[in-house]
C-alpha cells in the first residue's frame, strides 16, 4: 500500500512537471499569462520571463581617518622638504613645515609657493631650526608653522544627474587658530577647496560630477593648518561636515 501511495504520488508530480512544460499556468508568472510559442512544427516552445529590477537612489560617504589630533608641544615633522610644482600640483605630505618669517599673508604664501619657495619639514613650535648648523638662526630658519593631514574620503553616488560634495566647518572657539584649509584630490589632481580664519564657515563646495560616480570613488582630502602668528593658546574642536548631494 505505502509503495503504491508514493507511485501516485510521483505520476502526479510528473504529471505536473509536464503540464508546466506545456504552457498552463504558474503562480510564479507575474501577470498571469503564460506565453507560449511554437514552430509551425510544434517541435519546440518558448516562454518569457519578466523581470523587475528597482535600484533606489543612494549617496553614501565614508571616512578612512575621522580625527585628526594635533597638539604643538610635539608637532609631527614633515619627512621632506616641499615644493610646489605647478606642471604637476601634488599636495605636501603629512606633517608640519616651517613657513619663512618674511611670509606673513595668505597673498605672500601663495607668491612664496608660486615661484618655487621652500617649505622645510619642522618638529618644533614656536617654528624654528638651525637648519646649517651654524649655531645662528637666520631669517630663513624662523618663522610660522604649517601642518598638513590627509585622509581618504569614499563616496557613492548613482544618480544620473550628477552629484557635488561640500563641506561646512563649526568649532569652538570661533577664532583663534590661524587659518584653517582644506583641499580635495580627485585621481591626485585637484578639485578644489578653501581657506578660513573664522568659524562657522561654508558650506564650500569642493567637487563636483556629471552623473553616478561610477561605483565608489576615492578623494583625497588634505587638511592644514597654518599657525601664522595670528592664533592664540588654548584648545579648539573643530567640525568638518562633508555633504554628498545629487545636482
Amino acid at each position: 500500500m505505502k509503495k503504491h501511495i508514493l507511485w501516485l504520488l510521483a505520476l502526479a508530480f510528473a504529471a505536473g512537471v509536464a503540464m508546466a512544460q506545456v504552457g498552463f499556468p504558474s503562480e510564479g508568472d507575474l501577470d498571469g499569462d503564460v506565453e507560449e510559442l511554437y514552430d509551425e512544427n510544434h517541435d519546440q516552445a518558448a516562454v518569457k520571463e519578466k523581470v523587475k529590477v528597482i535600484i533606489p537612489p543612494r549617496y553614501a560617504l565614508h571616512l578612512t581617518e575621522d580625527e585628526w589630533n594635533l597638539d604643538l608641544n610635539d608637532p609631527a615633522e614633515a619627512p621632506s622638504d616641499y615644493v610646489y610644482d605647478p606642471s604637476n600640483p601634488q599636495p605636501p605630505a603629512e606633517g608640519c613645515y616651517l613657513v619663512p618669517k618674511a611670509v606673513k599673508t595668505l597673498s605672500d604664501l601663495a607668491s612664496y609657493l608660486g615661484s618655487g619657495g621652500v617649505l622645510r619639514p619642522i618638529g618644533a613650535y614656536p617654528a624654528a631650526k638651525d637648519y646649517d648648523g651654524d649655531g645662528k638662526l637666520e631669517d630663513d630658519e624662523k618663522g610660522t608653522l604649517i601642518c598638513v593631514n590627509h585622509k581618504t574620503l569614499q563616496k557613492f553616488s548613482n544618480d544620473p544627474e550628477g552629484w557635488q560634495l561640500s563641506v561646512s566647518v563649526t568649532g569652538t572657539p570661533a577664532s583663534g587658530f590661524g587659518y584653517f584649509g582644506l583641499a580635495d584630490f580627485i585621481s591626485m589632481m585637484p578639485m578644489g577647496g578653501f581657506v578660513t580664519n573664522s568659524l562657522p564657515s561654508g558650506p564650500h563646495v569642493v567637487a563636483s560630477g556629471d552623473g553616478p560616480t561610477g561605483g565608489w570613488l576615492d578623494d583625497l582630502i588634505v587638511e592644514g593648518f597654518w599657525f601664522d602668528g595670528s592664533e592664540l593658546d588654548g584648545t579648539y574642536t573643530i567640525d568638518v561636515t562633508f555633504t554628498l548631494a545629487g545636482l
